[in-house]
């Protein structure tokens, strides 16, 4: 591949910065962990810290049933992934360490809200399709613990949360694309890394957008985040059980 190391503050600045600015991502670099911290590395197939998170999780009207705090729990922590990679490939095509080692977690109420990384150095890619690879290899890896204990805890099927977490990377990607003004690329690496024809067969979903009432794109789901089966839920604009779409 086509990659050479490169130095991330400038971009992880640009980062920051967008989120001042009402991106609602957040990414940090940190000597190590602590202060609520904790490296990818114990999210491993014990599910120690998993079963910890899923005790915390909470909806409107109290806990929501396990299958449902399941999925959320693995929608949560593919966003912060997501939001971590694709962040950094759709503003300077460029990809931070990925390895469990590496990458940090922040968790808030039983769910993933920040992802931090220890290492600037990361790497450097003008190929779309090479940086979709490499982002994809990295995803999958510190995502699978994760499913499969939780498809082993006969929570939620491993089929499903592989998807529901190839929608999260899809929409995480519409808000990059916006965030830095790359719209084509981000959609370009979205169908590169989980599109129908994704070298991962577990991701390969179909993309397909919308827009809202105020114009804003967004990504229509092919999985159903629960939401609407807790107390006070609603289907989502982007559900796949929305029949109708203004």
């Amino acid at each position: 591949m086509n990659f050479k190391e490169t130095d991330l503050d400038r971009t992880l600045g640009r980062i920051t910065a967008a989120s001042a600015d009402g991106y609602g991502i957040i990414v940090r670099q940190l000597d190590g962990p602590g202060d609520g911290w904790f490296p990818a590395s114990e999210l491993d197939q014990g599910g120690r810290v998993q079963s910890l998170l899923l005790s915390r999780i909470s909806g409107l009207g109290g806990p929501p049933e396990a299958h449902i705090s399941a999925e959320w729990l693995l929608e949560s922590l593919a966003r912060a992934l997501a939001d971590l990679g694709g962040s950094f490939m759709v503003a300077a095509s460029q990809l931070p360490d990925l390895s469990a080692g590496n990458v940090l977690l922040a968790a808030e109420g039983g769910l993933f809200r920040a992802t931090g990384m220890i290492s600037k150095v990361g790497f450097e890619c003008e190929d779309p399709a090479e940086l979709a690879d490499r982002f994809r290899s990295g995803f999958t890896t510190l995502l699978e613990p994760t499913v499969n204990w939780l498809d082993d805890q006969g929570l939620r099927p491993a089929k499903t949360l592989w998807h529901a977490a190839a929608d999260r990377l899809a929409q995480s990607l519409v808000w990059s694309g916006k965030a830095f003004d790359r719209p084509d690329l981000a959609l370009e690496l979205t169908r590169l890394t989980v599109g129908p024809e994704s070298p991962d067969s577990r991701l390969a979903i179909e993309i397909k957008r919308a827009e809202n009432e105020w114009g804003e794109e967004f990504h229509l789901r092919n999985t159903c985040c629960l939401a609407y089966r807790t107390a006070g839920g609603e289907l989502c604009q982007s559900c796949p059980l929305v029949k109708t779409r203004g």
